[in-house]
């Protein structure tokens, strides 16, 4: 699960890097910079976060109930807890 935390935190950082090139107008021409076509670039990568943030969302759910047993397992044999 740790794996898909640090995939989801490496792909957010990235997406902002890229969110803050385009505010700054990195790699566009001056017929690029047009508001319109900035607004439809906006909505565009907004969509592909969105079907990125379920595909992740549904697997964190996937990994949490793998998981499940063994957290429980591991919770009610605590540090403190004797075995019997």
């Amino acid at each position: 699960m740790i794996m898909w935390i640090r995939l989801a935190g490496a792909l957010a950082l990235t997406w902002a890097a890229l969110a803050c090139l385009d505010y700054f107008g990195v790699g566009r021409t001056g017929d690029d910079a047009v508001h319109h076509e900035a607004q439809q670039t906006w909505s565009r990568d907004l969509f592909w976060f969105g079907i990125f943030a379920i595909v992740m969302a549904t697997s964190l759910l996937a990994a949490a109930r793998r998981g499940a047993a063994t957290l429980r397992r591991a919770l009610a044999d605590g540090p403190g807890r004797k075995v019997a």
